[in-house]
């Protein structure tokens, strides 16, 4: 199931650029080359191994950045994947409100499409390029901890695309996998390694002067011998006691020599800053709060003061509080001295850093540090589903694999974890092996409500596997059950799609009311927001009413923000407007539908609906080749980004649509094809209807061929019922069996066929069916003469339906336009909102004045820009003043 959007899951601290260190060493020759490296080339590249000054280079070569110019910071971590990547560039470029047409917190949905790195750069670069700032830099420290290499595939594609305008900096002790020799070639990449980066003798000199060591010629080249200018043995080099200096001539290595010099520094300070520093060193950020907490020290202020006046290897950040963090080899020497010294303490120091550690992958981290296999499943497990929203579930996996193996096995959360991550894959397999182990701990523990709940994801992940048997029992049994309105909700929309797989489709509105009844005692937004997909339901028996009323429950609960309950809910009304033959509003709401799904980053459940309405939408309002192009896009996603488990049983299902599609075209070529894939993808575990989706396909090709009595044949029983499967095919199948009849000459049993459908189509208004036989066969029909076979009322309707498929008669006809270019002017609220832009006001003072959050503010800035045909806010704020 689905989750509501929320904040950053990373620790903010990563996005805080270090603040300049007082008394550090003016190095002009560096600063001068590097600054104007950052100003005018597309990639400078610090590249040195640890210690060498390229967080305090790349600090001071950006503190004298101009005003009116931006900069990005990130530090990376050994455990950014791209999801936390792309998410923590999306924080650290939100105070530029820039003019996004993705939702930033979407960009890791994005980039799990079939192009989705390119795609996510290219929605980065344009937003960036219309920032219109005069330079932009993003800066990414500590680089060589990024082993995810689609993060390393995002920064070149980056790279390639970004505008004039903006820059890319990163620090690294190894060289990235970047493309660099073309950008080098092309002069537009600027390197700093060792020789660039090291300390020279007049710099050395100037070291010694500012730390009150005197300057001497001879101190400086011998320093200089000693450590090749590698900054950081000469910090400690200076702040060691000279009588106990390494001796000169030591052939150390530069790790050892730094361990050395560290043990003289440590050994020197006062036992309570030393025993203080030592205990922090668990901490990845050092707050006075946190260290306080950590180490029990009442006076960590004080502590944390000296610390940064003494100089110990710290970066102080640029952070609304007071907030350091230790260099790398000062952090891995202390923990190491730790551990010698005060191991039993480690553990307790480890878990009490995780409890105020806001990050959710360092927490774990630092609970499996401890072993505390309890408080990590408990925290991975209430704050799984917040992940999953951001397409984290690659972190999770990560995280997941940080438990020992029996850990794993024995804890039902973690299993239901795993679970949980296959759901946005598809991968049902996983999901209810998963599924089955964790209800079934849960049993054993006695959660019966956990229990439950976990055994309606097994019923999903059954259905959607094909298990429809195994899923049916396990239904009926919960539906027993005394449960709350939130778990009864899901066995109740579980029990729906269960019984529209089995073609039980009498059986879907009496679960789907009761899980509407459920939820609507439950207006509560994160608990809605699972339940966005319901537009297969749409022409089932009994479903129209409830529909659109969980369509206006849906719409008032989920607000103005984009997610996918709002997007289904758009979708929804598009089904509805086109069953009652309302085609121009049914574009309308699928134009808006588009919009939240871009913004969205095209969710696959959200996506996979689109191109379906598409599908079948846009060849009715005369867009034959975007009507094409989607079923081509739906089925061509199913075959190559499906898991085999998904594919087995819903493969089908979307060649039937692009039938569909081909039929209302009638493309006589492609529906061939189309049936031999239908027939070539049947298998065991497709649902009930499957067989009926194959006859109906045939049928296409027999009305194609001019077989006439084949059609009869296979049309009968697929029109002698209900509607048994998704989007009226039951009454479709009527209406073309009705044809099928006239043109064999039997007007009497074409107007038997079409009688009923037409009574029905007029009391209930839904004319769906009729739509989607196709603009031929409607056109046969209408010009029959049926004289006292129809009544008057029923002709009418007929001629209502051949006026309605005016736009779809023949396969070349141009769109007017696709429902996704319809001309939408600017809402009342994104009239406001321009005004706001135009007076210069933030994204932030705009969401104070208008009390929404700032993620409907971004959306509103994105309709406002693609309804003018604009590209950046200053264009929109001109264009306001000229209309005025």
């Amino acid at each position: 199931m689905s989750a509501a959007r929320h904040g950053p899951v990373f620790a903010l601290a990563k996005i805080q650029p270090p603040r300049q260190r007082a008394g550090l060493i003016e190095r002009p020759r560096l600063q001068r080359a590097l600054g104007a490296a950052l100003r005018e080339r597309r990639l400078s590249l610090l590249l040195a191994p640890a210690g060498y000054g390229k967080t305090a280079a790349l600090t001071q070569a950006t503190r004298p950045w101009p005003a009116d110019a931006a900069l990005a910071w990130i530090s990376a971590d050994e455990d950014d994947q791209l999801p936390r990547f792309l998410a923590c560039l999306a924080a650290a470029l939100e105070p530029l409100d820039l003019p996004w047409r993705v939702a930033p917190d979407a960009l890791a949905t994005l980039a799990e499409g079939e192009h989705g790195l390119r795609d996510a750069a290219a929605a980065i670069a344009n937003a960036l390029g219309a920032s219109e700032v005069p330079r932009g830099l993003i800066a990414i420290d500590d680089a060589h901890r990024i082993a995810d290499p689609r993060v390393w595939q995002l920064l070149q594609s980056l790279t390639e695309r970004l505008d004039d305008a903006w820059g890319l900096a990163i620090a690294s002790r190894v060289e990235p996998p970047l493309g660099l020799a073309r950008l080098r070639a092309a002069g537009e990449l600027a390197e700093f390694r060792q020789a660039e980066l090291r300390f020279d003798a007049d710099e050395i000199e100037a070291m010694l002067g500012a730390g009150g060591h005197g300057t001497s010629a001879g101190r400086s080249r011998e320093l200089l011998a000693r450590t090749g200018g590698w900054a950081a043995g000469l910090r400690l080099s200076l702040s060691a006691s000279p009588e106990r200096g390494a001796p000169e001539g030591t052939d150390r290595t530069q790790r050892h020599l730094f361990d050395y010099l560290a043990d003289e520094v440590l050994r020197d300070m006062p036992a309570e800053l030393r025993d203080f520093l030592l205990r922090c060193a668990v901490l990845p950020e050092l707050t006075a709060a946190r260290c306080a907490h950590v180490t029990g020290q009442p006076n960590a202020a004080r502590l944390l003061d000296e610390i940064e006046r003494r100089g110990l290897f710290v970066t102080v950040l640029e952070a609304d509080e007071p907030t350091m963090r230790l260099h790398d080899l000062f952090r891995d020497f202390l923990e190491d001295r730790l551990q010698r010294d005060h191991a039993a303490e480690l553990p307790a120091l480890l878990r009490r850093a995780a409890e105020h550690e806001p990050d959710l992958s360092r927490a774990i981290g630092l609970l499996a540090r401890a072993g505390a296999w309890d408080e990590a499943t408990a925290l991975l497990a209430a704050r799984a589903q917040e992940q999953l929203s951001v397409g984290a579930g690659g972190e999770l996996e990560q995280m997941l694999a940080s438990f020992p193996p029996a850990e794993l096995e024995r804890r039902p959360d973690l299993q239901l974890v795993r679970g949980l991550i296959a759901w946005p894959r598809y991968d049902w397999d996983t999901l209810s092996v998963s599924m089955q182990r964790a209800a079934d701990g849960y049993a054993r523990e006695g959660r019966a409500r956990d229990a439950a709940l976990t055994r309606t994801n097994l019923c999903s992940g059954l259905l959607h596997a094909g298990r429809l048997d195994d899923a049916g029992r396990e239904l009926e049994a919960l539906r027993a059950l005394p449960l709350d309105d939130a778990v009864r909700a899901f066995v109740c929309y579980s029990s729906a799609w269960e019984a529209f797989a089995a073609a039980r489709s009498e059986a879907v509105a009496p679960h789907f009311a009761a899980m509407l009844e459920a939820l609507e005692r439950l207006p509560i937004a994160a608990l809605w927001q699972q339940f966005p997909l319901h537009t297969v339901f749409a022409g089932l028996p009994g479903m129209a009413p409830l529909l659109r009323r969980f369509a206006d429950d849906a719409e008032r609960i989920a607000g103005e923000a984009p997610s996918p309950l709002r997007a289904g809910v758009m979708h929804l009304r598009c089904w509805l407007a086109l069953s009652q033959g309302r085609l121009t509003e049914a574009g309308d709401w699928l134009a808006q539908a588009d919009e939240d799904c871009r913004w969205l980053g095209s969710p696959r459940n959200v996506a996979t609906d689109n191109r379906m309405t598409h599908a079948l939408l846009r060849p009715l309002l005369g867009d034959i080749a975007g009507g094409r192009a989607a079923a081509a896009e739906l089925v061509d996603d199913m075959r190559r980004h499906s898991t085999a488990s998904h594919r087995r049983v819903h493969l089908s299902e979307v060649l039937f649509v692009q039938a569909r599609t081909a039929w209302i075209a009638q493309d006589a070529a492609g529906l061939r094809e189309i049936d031999r894939a239908l027939a070539a993808a049947a298998d065991p575990a497709e649902w009930r209807a499957s067989p009926m989706l194959r006859a109906m396909s045939r049928a296409f090709v027999a009305l194609a061929d001019d077989r006439l009595d084949d059609a009869a044949r296979l049309l009968t029983p697929i029109a002698a019922d209900i509607d048994r499967t998704l989007f009226f095919a039951g009454a479709q199948a009527r209406v073309m069996l009705a044809a099928v009849h006239a043109r064999r000459g039997a007007a009497d049993a074409a107007a038997a066929a079409l009688a009923p459908w037409l009574d029905a189509a007029q009391a209930a208004g839904e004319l769906g069916g009729g739509l989607l036989a196709g603009p031929a066969m409607v056109s046969e029909l209408a010009a029959m003469p049926w004289g006292s076979r129809l009544t008057a009322a029923q002709a009418a309707l007929l001629q209502r339906l051949h006026a309605l498929l005016e736009p779809a008669r023949g396969p070349d006809r141009a769109a007017p336009a696709a429902p996704q270019a319809r001309a939408v002017p600017l809402t009342e609220r994104e009239i406001e909102v321009l005004a706001r832009i135009a007076a210069g006001d933030s994204n932030k003072l705009i969401a104070r004045a208008f009390d929404l959050s700032p993620h409907t503010v971004k959306r509103h800035v994105a309709n406002i820009l693609d309804k003018l045909g604009l590209a950046s806010r200053g264009q929109a704020a001109a264009w306001y003043r000229d209309a005025r």
